[in-house]
C-alpha cells in the first residue's frame, strides 16, 4: 500500500482524529482552568451561630 493510496482512502480519519483530540483538550484545559469555576455556596463559611445568639453589649446599651 503506497502512502498516496492511504492518504486517498483515510483522509477524513487522518485530519479528523487530532483535530477532535486537540479539542477535546483544549476544552478539558478550559473546564479545569480556575479562572472558569464557579464558586459554589459551600466555599462560603456560615456565619457564627454563638455571634448571631448572643449581640455585642456595646450594640445593646447604646439604646
Amino acid at each position: 500500500m503506497s502512502f498516496q493510496k492511504f492518504w486517498k482512502d483515510y483522509k477524513v480519519l487522518i485530519v479528523m482524529v487530532p483535530v477532535v483530540g486537540l479539542i477535546h483538550l483544549g476544552w478539558h484545559k478550559i473546564k479545569s482552568s480556575p479562572v472558569f469555576q464557579v464558586p459554589s455556596k459551600d466555599d462560603v463559611p456560615e456565619p457564627d451561630s454563638l455571634a448571631l445568639a448572643n449581640p455585642q453589649k456595646s450594640h445593646v446599651q447604646g439604646k
